[in-house]
């Protein structure tokens, strides 16, 4: 994939955190839900068949993260997308949005939860966006290699922490 690192870290706080706060809440948050909320899959039929002839591109972004601390909860929405061309005609194209719910810790702060949702979320839905994206291919009879793995920069803490 592309470096989406770059982009995850620039929606981080400013102000950063500090990995105690998100470790407090990556030791002890539970996983509620992960649910598709959206999805669209358009194939051209001159994809059917081809192999080898297409240019794959993906992406995928945090689009909300919503923190409350009455309910003891985190939840993000995230989005996927894969798009395969061949020449300069996009054939195909799959995006799909899912809502990842976790339970967090009482002294769970909102940058340590926030921080956790953005990082574990986008890592847990993606799951399940590479399995409907090998579904919806397969049901349309196109012959495109597995989704590849995602991978993320690890935490770098505010300046007064280090």
């Amino acid at each position: 994939m592309s470096d989406i690192s770059q982009e995850i870290a620039a929606q981080a706080p400013a102000s950063g955190f500090a990995s105690a706060e998100y470790n407090s809440v990556a030791v002890a948050a539970e996983l509620e839900g992960i649910v598709l909320i959206s999805s669209s899959f358009q194939v051209s039929p001159e994809l059917v068949g081809r192999r080898k002839e297409w240019k794959l591109s993906y992406g995928r972004k945090l689009v909300s993260c919503e923190f409350n601390e009455e309910q003891r909860s985190v939840a993000g929405v995230f989005e996927y997308h894969v798009t395969a061309k061949v020449g300069k005609k996009r054939a195909l194209h799959c995006v799909a949005h899912y809502a990842v719910f976790y339970e967090t810790p009482e002294n769970a702060t909102e940058a340590g939860a926030r921080g956790f949702c953005r990082n574990v979320g986008m890592f847990a839905a993606y799951a399940y966006f590479r399995g409907l994206f090998a579904r919806l291919v397969a049901e349309a009879n196109v012959q495109l290699p597995p989704l590849p793995t995602i991978a993320s920069r690890a935490h770098i803490p505010p300046k007064k922490e280090q």
